[in-house]
């Protein structure tokens, strides 16, 4: 079972602030999760591993195709500036 302390290492390890008024509520609603799953894995379904399919790996042959010039793929971005594509800040201050 999930204890109040693993709520507090996991919310710690993701960087998350966690009320405490959230905690208990959030302890429960896993443990109910975890308790489904369990249920979930002792149903028996009948011819339970006789499935049978034909893996194969599919690959296609190589295809040389033309480039594109770089100034045509920049200009081609949504957003672009001075010849360089701009994206969206992802790391934080």
């Amino acid at each position: 079972m999930i204890e109040s302390k693993t709520i507090d290492n996991l919310a710690r390890l993701a960087r998350l602030s966690i009320p405490e008024e959230e905690k208990e509520a959030l302890v429960k609603d896993i443990n109910n999760m975890v308790l489904f799953i369990d249920v979930i894995q002792k149903v028996s379904l009948p011819n339970q591993g006789e499935t049978k399919f034909e893996q194969k790996n599919v690959a296609r042959a190589d295809e040389v195709a033309p480039l594109e010039s770089a100034y045509d793929l920049v200009e081609a971005a949504p957003l672009h500036k001075d010849g360089f594509v701009q994206v969206p800040k992802v790391i934080g201050e």
